[in-house]
């Protein structure tokens, strides 16, 4: 049985993964596969890179990059990964935190549209969430868990990336990294950001940016590869193709990104790509 949690904290910067401020992630992130250099995609703003993430194409492709349900009538002619992995009767559940009031009927009509069986609010807190997707977990069936934190996110357009609060959010979202590794020898665990911050602007990221624009990309747990560096150029795009490629689902050639596969050292069934 093949499990993945693939957790999403919004803006976290690779250096501020560090033994003092997130010694879970940072340990984590050595003992398995780890990219501090991947990149998302252009405009590096959360919207963007989520479609990204959600249908493995880019920006120019899925034309999301406002938040609103215009995105809905464009779904049909994507491939988005849930829906791939439904297909494979593989069902795609989303635990997300605090969303801006109103944002929550948009994520759930966009969520349904892209085939995730279901939006679970995760409470208040990172440890809130961890706690709701491992409780989902705990039903035994091969599926796939969402986890979105938006804190980090949230306190670096408030107060500045690196500042104080920011570095308080991504500690308190370790805590969470705690809890959701426990789950490490029963899963498949991804931890990714969406885009960095304070490249341009000590508040915002949308500007072109390495600071901005690099995110890490950590890959760990049942079938990983140990103490490993990714040294060649990785995308955030790589990714919806790698939880196709290690649930032995076709890709299809929409696919921007390809698998990481030598990140995972249990590879997958063969795998086809669609014609």
């Amino acid at each position: 049985m093949r499990r993945v949690i693939l957790v999403l904290i919004d803006g976290l910067r690779p250096d501020a993964i560090t033994p003092s401020v997130m010694p879970s992630l940072d340990a984590f992130a050595h003992t398995y596969t780890l990219a501090l250099r991947a990149t998302t995609v252009r405009p590096s703003t959360t919207v963007a890179a989520l479609a990204s993430l959600a249908t493995g194409v880019g920006p120019a492709n899925h034309r999301l990059v406002e938040p609103g349900l215009g995105f809905l009538g464009k779904l049909g002619a994507l491939r988005p990964v849930a829906r791939e992995l439904a297909k494979g009767g593989i069902p795609t559940d989303v635990v997300s935190g605090e969303l801006a009031r109103g944002a929550w009927p948009v994520a759930q009509a966009l969520a349904a549209a892209a085939g995730v069986r279901r939006v679970i609010p995760g409470g208040r807190t990172p440890l809130d969430a961890a706690a709701a997707a491992s409780q989902i977990l705990l039903a035994g069936e091969e599926q796939a868990v969402f986890v979105y934190l938006p804190d980090c996110d949230r306190a670096g357009h408030a107060y500045g990336w690196m500042s104080p609060e920011y570095l308080k959010a991504a500690a308190e979202i370790d805590v969470a990294v705690g809890r959701l590794s426990g789950w490490v020898d029963d899963a498949l665990l991804l931890f990714l950001a969406d885009h960095g911050g304070g490249g341009v602007r000590p508040e915002d990221h949308d500007e072109p940016h390495p600071v901005n624009d690099h995110i890490p990309i950590i890959i760990g747990g049942v079938g990983a590869t140990r103490r490993h560096q990714l040294t060649r150029p990785v995308s955030i795009l790589d990714v919806p193709a790698t939880l196709l490629w290690w649930y032995s689902r076709p890709i299809p050639p929409s696919y921007e990104g390809r698998p990481l596969a030598e990140a995972l050292s249990q590879p997958a069934r063969p795998v086809e790509v669609l014609a």
